[in-house]
C-alpha cells in the first residue's frame, strides 16, 4: 500500500469514527431531550390537576352564593322596611 492509500484510509476511518459519534451523540442528546420533556409535560399536568379542584371548588362557592344572594336582598329590603317604620314610630 502506497502512503497516498494508507492516507486516505486513515481519513475515511478516522471520518468514519466522528460519524459514528456524532450520530451517537444526538441520538442520546434527543432521548435526553424526550426524558426532560417528560417530567415538564407530568408536572404541568398535576399542576393543572390541582388548579382543575380549585376552580371547581370556586365554582361551588360561586354557585352557592349567586343562589343566596336574591333571599339575601329580599331579607335586607324587608329590614330596611322595618327599620322605616320603626324611625315613623320615633319620630311621629
Amino acid at each position: 500500500m502506497s502512503q497516498t492509500t494508507a492516507t486516505i484510509v486513515a481519513v475515511i476511518i478516522s471520518s468514519g469514527v466522528s460519524l459514528i459519534v456524532s450520530i451517537l451523540t444526538i441520538i442520546g442528546q434527543g432521548r435526553k431531550q424526550t426524558a426532560d420533556m417528560d417530567k415538564a409535560i407530568a408536572v404541568i399536568e398535576t399542576k393543572m390537576d390541582g388548579m382543575k379542584e380549585d376552580i371547581a371548588t370556586h365554582n361551588q362557592y360561586a354557585k352557592m352564593f349567586s343562589e343566596n344572594i336574591p333571599a339575601i336582598k329580599q331579607h335586607m329590603q324587608d329590614t330596611d322596611r322595618r327599620l322605616d317604620v320603626i324611625e315613623r314610630r320615633m319620630t311621629a
